[in-house]
This record gives C-alpha cells, sequence and structure tokens, in this order.
C-alpha cells in the first residue's frame, strides 16, 4: 500500500516479462490494531537479489515468507493502488495458494478474527472456522479448484483468538491467468455478527410476536393503507367463522363481504370501515351483533412507524360471555340489593310496629318515650336520647340509652348540661331553630368543638366517642315538641339518608304520642273539671228538687178536678220537675259508670214483658207525636238475665231518641229475636238517619248531633251503652242518611241447667 512505498522513491514501473524474481519483505507486522501497522518512515528496506535498478516487482507489505514473483503485482502506476486498497478494505482480504497456504491477509482479515499477521502463519484455514462448519467450507474450495464453481458465497462461523463466536459473510473465488490457468485463491470476509443477533433478535420478536397472535383470544387482522391484508391469526378465522385462505388471499374486499353477511348491521360496519380508511390516524371501537346472537367487541388502531400511519390493526374480542355474565352479576346484584332492601324494610317495619305498640301501650308520654329510646339501642344507635321543650323553653330530657353500661354515666353528664352550654351549631339547637333534621354522617373534632362551649363539656363528649349522629324534631301543628339524637359509636356504622328517613318516621310517631298524651291529660282534666262539677250540681240539686216535686204533687192533689186551668199548669210544673230528675240522675249513673259502681240487678226476664211494658209507658210520648209505635217480637224468646229497670232505662233512651228525630206520621218498631246464645233487640225508625261521619261519635258523653239541641244534655246514648256493656251485651248503630236508623243491643241468654 502506498503507506509502506518509502517517502521520496519512485514507484517502479512494471518490469519487463522474465524479469520477475523472488520478493520478501525486511519485517512482518503485527495486525492486532490500528497503532501495529506498519511504518516505513525509518526507512524499510525490501531485500531483493539484484539491484535497485533491476527492481521491477513489489510485493505488499503483508506478504508473507515464500511469496514468489508469480503472485507479485506489478507496482507501476496501478499497482499501487491495488495495493493501497487491499490494505484498507473495510472487509477481510486473505489470498491463499491453491493448496490453501497463506500468501497475504490485510489489517481488516487481523481485526475480524483477533490473530496478528505472524499468528495467522501459523494456523490452518480450518483453524479459524467452527468446527461444524468447517467441512462444508473445505467441500466449497475443493469444488472451486476442481472447476465445478467460479466461487463461492457462504455465512458461516469464525472462532476468534479469544474464543469468540462470530459470523462471517465469506466469499472465496479463483484467480486465474490470462491462459485461463489458477493461479491463487482471493477470499473477502465480512463480519456480520451483530447482523445475525439483530436477525436472530427480529426472529425471535417475530416468534415471539406470532406465538402471542395465535394465542390470544381475540381475532387479529393487520392491513396496510390499501386496505391489503399484511397477517392475521387462526382465531380470527375461527371466530368469524371465514376460511383462513381467504384472509390469506390479503384481499379485504373478500373478507369484508365475508364478514359482513354475518352481521345484523352490516351497513353501520361498513360505513365505519370506510371512514377508518379515509382517516388512517383514527382509532376506533365498537360493537358488533351477529346474526347467530353472539356479541363482538371491535378496536381499530393504526399501525405507525416513525409516527406516521403505515397501516392498521383491527382486533375483535367476542364479549358475549362476559356480558351474560355481567347480565347475570347485575340481575345478581339488583336481585341481592332488592333482598337487601326487603329485608331492611321488614326490619324498619318491624322496628316501627314495635315502636308503635310502645308508644300507643300508655297515655304516660314519658313512659313511653322513655321505653322508644331504649327499643332504638342498638337496633338503630349505640346510644340515643330524646328531649322535649317544657313551658320555660328548656329542655327535658324525657330518656337516654347506652349500648355500653359504662358509658352511660357520660350520658347522664351530657343530659344535665345547661342550655347555654350548647351553641348555635349543635344539632339540638339547629333542630328546634328550623324545624328540619341533621344528619352528621362523620364526627370530627371540630364539629365537637363548634357545638359545645366549654372545654370540659366537649371532654365528655369526647369520651363517648361518637362517629356518626342524626337529630330529628318531633313536631306537631307545626311546631317542634322536642327532637330525637341517635349516635353511633364503638359498631362503627355510618348513617345514610335511608336511616334519617327511619329516625323522620320514629320522631313522627313520638310526636303525635307526645301532643295525644298533652291533649288526653288536657281532656282528662277538663272532663274531670266538668264532671266534679256536675256531681256537685246534682248533689245539691236534688234536696231542692225533691221539695219542688213533693210541694207539686201536694198542690196537684189539693187542686179541685174543676179547676181544669190550675191544674194544667200544675201539672207542667210535675213533668218539668220529673224531667229535671231524670237529668240529675242521668247524671249520678254517668258518674257511678265511670267509677264502675252501676249496680245491676240481674234475674231471669222474659224480653217480651220488658218490651211491652216500655211501650206501654212511652206510647203516650208516640201518640204526643203522631207517631206509631209498634212492635215485633219473636215467639218462644227464652229468658234473659237482665235488671228489668235498666233494660227499660235502655230501651226508653232509645225510643226516647226516636221519637226526638222521627217525623210525623212517621214509625217506629221495638223488636226482639234470638241470636245464637243472645236475644238481640233493636229500635227502628223511619226517621232522617245519622250521617255516616257522626257514627264513630254516638255514644260518647254529651254528644249531640245538633249542638242547638236543648231537648237533653247527651247522655242518653252514653248510659244506654253502659247499661248494656253491665249486662255483659254488645250495642250498635246502623244507618242510612234519608232511611232511618236502626239501634240494637244484646242481652245473654238464660242458659238452661240440666238435672
Amino acid at each position: 500500500m502506498a503507506s509502506d512505498w518509502p517517502r521520496g522513491k519512485a514507484i517502479p514501473s512494471v518490469p519487463p516479462a522474465g524479469k520477475v524474481r523472488n520478493w520478501s519483505l525486511e519485517s512482518r507486522h503485527s495486525c492486532a490494531g490500528p497503532g501495529d501497522r506498519p511504518n516505513h518512515r525509518d526507512g524499510d528496506r525490501m531485500q531483493r537479489g539484484m539491484s535497485d535498478s533491476e527492481s521491477t516487482i513489489l510485493a505488499p507489505s503483508s506478504a508473507v515468507p515464500g511469496w514468489t514473483a508469480e503472485y507479485a503485482v506489478p507496482l507501476g502506476g496501478p499497482g499501487h493502488l491495488l495495493l493501497a486498497t487491499f490494505e484498507q478494505a473495510a472487509i477481510g482480504i486473505a489470498h491463499l495458494t491453491l493448496d490453501e497456504q497463506w500468501i497475504s491477509v490485510n489489517q481488516r482479515y487481523c481485526e475480524i478474527t483477533g490473530y496478528s499477521r505472524e499468528e495467522i502463519l501459523g494456523l490452518k484455514i480450518a483453524d479459524l472456522s467452527h468446527p461444524e462448519d468447517v467441512s462444508a467450507s473445505l467441500e466449497f474450495i475443493r469444488r472451486i479448484r476442481s472447476g465445478e464453481l467460479p466461487e463461492y458465497r457462504m455465512e458461516k462461523r469464525y472462532v476468534r483468538k479469544n474464543g469468540a463466536v462470530i459470523w462471517v459473510n465469506l466469499t472465496v473465488s479463483i484467480v486465474r491467468s490470462a491462459t485461463g490457468d489458477p493461479l491463487y485463491l482471493v477470499g473477502f470476509i465480512e463480519d456480520i455478527t451483530q447482523r445475525r443477533d439483530a436477525q436472530a433478535e427480529a426472529s425471535r420478536s417475530v416468534s415471539l410476536l406470532r406465538a402471542t397472535l395465535e394465542s390470544t383470544a381475540d381475532g387479529i387482522l393487520v392491513v396496510d393503507l390499501d386496505g391489503k391484508i399484511l397477517s392475521f391469526n387462526q382465531k380470527m378465522a375461527d371466530m368469524w367463522g371465514i376460511p383462513a385462505e381467504v384472509f390469506a388471499s390479503g384481499d379485504d374486499a373478500r373478507a369484508i363481504k365475508a364478514a359482513l353477511d354475518k352481521l345484523v348491521y352490516p351497513e353501520d360496519f361498513m360505513s365505519k370501515v370506510m371512514e377508518l380508511y379515509q382517516d388512517p390516524a383514527q382509532a376506533s371501537y365498537d360493537v358488533l351483533e351477529l346474526k347467530d346472537g353472539r356479541t363482538f367487541e371491535r378496536y381499530s388502531q393504526p399501525q405507525r412507524i416513525d409516527d406516521a400511519p403505515v397501516g392498521r390493526v383491527w382486533s375483535f374480542r367476542d364479549v358475549t360471555s362476559r356480558l351474560k355474565a355481567e347480565a347475570q352479576e347485575r340481575a345478581l346484584t339488583q336481585e341481592q340489593a332488592a333482598r337487601a332492601e326487603a329485608e331492611n324494610s321488614q326490619k324498619r317495619a318491624s322496628l316501627l310496629a314495635e315502636a308503635s305498640r310502645v308508644l300507643s301501650s300508655s297515655f304516660d308520654y314519658q313512659t313511653t318515650l322513655a321505653a322508644l329510646v331504649r327499643l332504638a339501642v342498638p337496633a338503630l344507635a349505640d346510644y340515643c336520647a330524646l328531649d322535649i321543650v317544657e313551658a320555660d323553653d328548656n329542655f327535658e330530657r324525657i330518656g337516654e340509652a347506652h349500648v355500653d353500661p359504662k358509658k352511660s354515666k357520660l350520658l347522664s353528664e351530657v343530659a344535665h348540661f345547661p342550655k347555654s352550654a350548647l351553641t348555635a351549631k349543635h344539632p339540638l339547637m339547629r333542630v328546634m331553630a328550623t324545624g328540619a333534621p341533621v344528619l352528621e354522617a362523620d364526627i370530627t373534632p371540630a364539629f365537637i368543638r363548634a357545638s359545645f362551649a366549654e372545654a370540659e363539656q366537649r371532654r365528655v363528649v369526647e369520651a363517648l366517642e361518637p362517629r356518626s349522629l342524626i337529630c330529628v324534631p318531633l313536631v306537631a301543628s307545626g311546631k317542634p315538641l322536642g327532637a330525637l339524637t341517635l349516635v353511633t359509636s364503638g359498631s362503627g356504622r355510618r348513617y345514610e339518608i335511608a336511616d334519617l328517613s327511619l329516625a323522620a318516621d320514629l320522631a313522627r310517631r313520638a310526636a303525635i304520642v307526645v301532643e295525644h298524651a298533652r291533649l288526653f291529660h288536657e281532656a282528662e282534666q277538663a272532663t274531670r273539671a266538668r264532671d266534679d262539677v256536675l256531681a256537685v250540681v246534682a248533689h245539691d240539686l236534688r234536696n231542692p228538687l225533691n221539695t219542688v216535686t213533693m210541694a207539686v204533687s201536694l198542690m196537684l192533689e189539693a187542686t179541685p178536678m174543676e179547676r181544669v186551668q190550675e191544674r194544667r199548669q200544675v201539672e207542667i210544673g210535675r213533668r218539668a220537675a220529673d224531667r229535671m230528675n231524670r237529668m240529675i240522675q242521668d247524671l249520678l249513673d254517668v258518674k257511678r259508670m265511670e267509677s264502675g259502681r252501676l249496680t245491676t240487678d240481674l234475674k231471669p226476664e222474659h224480653p217480651a214483658v220488658i218490651v211491652n211494658d216500655t211501650i206501654d209507658m212511652l206510647r203516650p210520648l208516640a201518640v204526643g207525636g203522631m207517631i206509631r209505635l209498634e212492635t215485633d217480637i219473636e215467639q218462644d224468646l227464652p229468658l234473659v238475665l237482665a235488671d228489668a229497670a235498666r233494660v227499660q232505662q235502655v230501651l226508653s233512651n232509645l225510643v226516647g231518641n226516636a221519637v226526638k228525630f222521627t217525623p210525623r206520621d212517621g214509625r217506629i218498631t221495638v223488636c226482639a229475636e234470638r241470636l245464637d246464645d243472645e236475644v238481640r233487640f233493636g229500635v227502628i225508625d223511619t226517621g232522617p238517619g245519622i250521617p255516616a261521619e257522626q257514627l264513630p261519635h254516638i255514644f260518647g258523653r254529651f254528644w249531640q248531633a245538633r249542638t242547638s239541641d236543648r231537648r237533653g244534655i247527651g247522655l242518653g246514648l252514653a248510659i244506654a251503652k253502659g247499661i248494656v256493656e253491665a249486662h255483659n251485651g254488645r250495642i250498635w248503630v246502623e244507618s242510612h242518611v234519608g232511611l232511618g236508623s236502626t239501634f240494637y243491643f244484646t242481652l245473654p241468654a238464660e242458659i238452661e241447667k240440666t238435672a
């Protein structure tokens, strides 16, 4: 090469024929690295067998001993360039004799194999080859020498000096003379280890990709920008039921046509495909319904190289089973939710029913509300309290309960906090101020600090460890009466809207009980006061009334019969005294019934006798009102156990009422008939009837259909009811407006004793 020729000396010209002689290098240079390349600045000398003037042939610096003129390269002109190219080539070059002896190797050949030139001289070709590739290499060389092949190319393995195996691309050809005779072999090697490694890695990646594609549950289809099918997996063919040959053909039109025949909505699918072909950068998702009932999810992603779309990957996933499972799961979830809701509703209904039972057990609302508080723990809360607003606008703690008896004392301490200890942000104060319920799902230290004024009060509340709170008002007539407070603690339960609704239901029931109890007590006090007054009045009026009655009777006896006008006036006075006496007697009877001191003298009596005696007594009253008074008594009625006078009092009250409300020319019928082991009496009139809304009150004390009616004081039916019940009988009324009314009552029949 040019660097090997002494500077300043002309390159010899090509010698004449026959002048070539053996040449050898003065020194041999290692090719372990670029720094080992020969340097002739010091003036390498070529030894020759003749003078410099005779030098016409020069051997390359890499020539090996034994290099003869028959392999020499003329160095005149192009020869020098040939040597330079040989030594600086990017591939390894070696010259060998026909019997595979080294002639020369270039620097790159040494670098690839890792040996120096001197080390290569001591090796055979087979020493550089991988043992598994030796026989193939020798066979190719044999065939070249024999003329079967002009050259051969192969990829084979070399073993470097350090033992590493490398891959090379080897090309070997034979150099011939002008007459066609073989002269020597020339070999070229290119290190392709990195390429082979890259190919192996690519092959592994492709293999992995193919294995992944074939093992995935999705159908995969890869197309280029023109829609040509580049790749697919077997799952794609199987799930669509389309022969793999259709996809393997690369014709997307055939594949699309086959798929359209299986879709419920082929037009929508085709429209989307065309849209994606027109916009290769767009990603897309869709759900496909097949005619056989299956459902596919369709995904489409652009394939990119250097961020530029080069194709598209379609994937199809059969989600039929998943959708069915999800539907079943939703149905199961809904069923479980419905069951849970039903159970909660049942628990709620049971709790409300029990609460109603507790609240209705007594008109002593303090007792019943305290029981309600105990019922709420632990069913609804870890601790509960109920406070009522008193007349002085202070709170009275009606009841409290804690699931942990050890903390009941703390709860009692909270109950004794003065009202001033509660800030405006305290739930109880907020409820009483607004009438709206309060739900604190999570009680925080900040909430406690904001609700209580003093640190000591906050310490007591914090010791109760409240977690969640509901406070609902007890409202009656639009005004808060108090509040029910529910708190969770150790259970960790967190209140929700449904809990607030249940608490509100309890509070409404409690408020009704409080309101009714208060009204009851007020009414009871008013009734007691009225009864006390009436009892005093009735008692105090009896003596003067008896005097009046006695005086009127004496006047009537002393007045001659011929003095008709005077006797009429005296008779009027006597009837008035008798009427007043009956009123007083009614008042006393009511008082006796309330105290349980109404006495009856029960004896066997015949129903017909009781009815007829009463009718005879009341007939003048009916005749005076121009009303027909009739009887309808069943034959052979059994005897009844009765106080005849009291039963006649009942009939008198019922017939007297009928006479008052039956118009002229009307009819009143008193009947008696057997009904199982009882005798049923009835008073039937043709009066105006009683409105349905008045029937529940008809037997009430001091109740009158018309408040302006002064013909009685509203005790007749109440007394009748008390007398009948004292006989272990029943009394009721049936009425229709415009048709009249029927009052029934029963008396037990006497049971005949057998001998």
